[in-house]
């Protein structure tokens, strides 16, 4: 009996070890049980909560403008604008009453004549507008280089224009080309002094083939025969001095506009005349000499002297008219 108890004691343990392990391999290969499993190992709700942090954490890093630190002259201008020809107001950007333009320095270290042509028509008005640049005669499909090193802002069509590209550059200036039949750089590029940038044409608001070229800072229009020398192609000085004051006497061409006219105060019979003679008049205030109006008008002593029939020493008289 002793010996039958043994054996079945012993066959119910080998039975009950045979379903623990069955039931463990069923268990392991329970349909659905796999994704339990996956679900129950990726429920790890604090390191979920330490990638969201580190994931807020990455997000602010890449929030940040990166542009204001590689776009040239990020310390004078505030803003990169990709669409917008001349999109800088220069009476709140300019706070001083001159500053020194180093046109040719480490970070600015060669020039390049655009195109070595004529000039056609300067800064100034010109039929009845302002023209902002100096025009130079090409042919299109005559290449087009950058003036100084720097950085493509602007490479599209633009009111007026037509194609047009625009360097900013590490001496704080912005150099426009206009009336391209092709532009060959895109936004962001960076280009050298004498690099090819496009091809001449007569594209936008022209009357025939060249290049419309101007010379700004901080928005600002600046005549650039008061900066280069045309007839050699090369830079008049290696710094270029911009004053307020200049700005209000030369470049800022509406404001002058609208000062002219009620400066002058010529009446309509006076208008009329300069109007049929195509004369410029202007009637003499007090304070008025001759050495004035050759700066104020961008003329010389010798010239309205020629025109009026005067002499450097004449006495001006108060409400004479002078030919300019």
């Amino acid at each position: 009996m002793k010996v039958i108890h043994k054996i079945f004691i012993i066959i119910s343990l080998l039975v009950v070890t045979s379903n623990t392990v069955s039931a463990s391999v069923y268990d392991e290969k329970k349909p659905g049980d796999d994704k339990k499993k996956v679900k129950s190992k990726d429920d790890t709700s604090s390191v979920n909560t330490n990638i969201a942090k580190l994931s807020e954490d990455c997000n602010e890093d890449v929030d940040i403008d990166t542009s204001l630190i590689v776009f040239p002259s990020n310390d004078l201008y505030a803003s990169w604008d990709t669409t917008m020809a001349h999109p800088y107001n220069f009476n709140e950007a300019f706070k001083v009453d001159s500053v020194e333009i180093d046109l040719v320095n480490p970070d600015a270290p060669g020039f390049k004549m655009p195109f070595k042509g004529n000039t056609t028509s300067e800064f100034g008005w010109r039929r009845r507008r302002p023209h902002y640049g100096t025009d130079i005669d090409l042919v299109t499909g005559d290449t087009v280089v950058s003036a100084f090193d720097g950085m493509v802002r602007i490479a599209k069509v633009c009111y007026g224009y037509g194609n047009c590209i625009i360097v900013r550059h590490n001496n704080g200036l912005e150099t426009v080309y206009g009336h391209l039949s092709q532009m060959n750089v895109e936004v962001g590029q960076v280009v050298k002094a004498g690099e090819i940038i496009g091809l001449g044409g007569n594209t936008g608001r022209s009357t025939g083939d060249h290049l419309h070229w101007e010379l700004r800072y901080l928005g600002q229009a600046i005549d650039a025969m008061d900066v280069v020398d045309f007839k050699s192609g090369n830079l008049k000085d290696n710094c270029f001095v911009l004053r307020k004051t200049d700005v209000v006497a030369k470049y800022d061409l509406r404001a002058l506009k609208g000062r002219h006219r009620r400066d002058v105060g010529l009446t309509k019979a006076e208008l009329a005349y300069a109007k049929k003679t195509g004369s410029k008049l202007h009637k003499i205030k007090n304070g008025d000499t001759l050495g004035y109006l050759a700066k104020r008008y961008h003329t010389t002593v010798g010239a309205l002297c020629k025109k009026n029939k005067l002499k450097p020493t004449s006495t001006l008289r108060l409400g004479q008219l002078i030919k300019i």
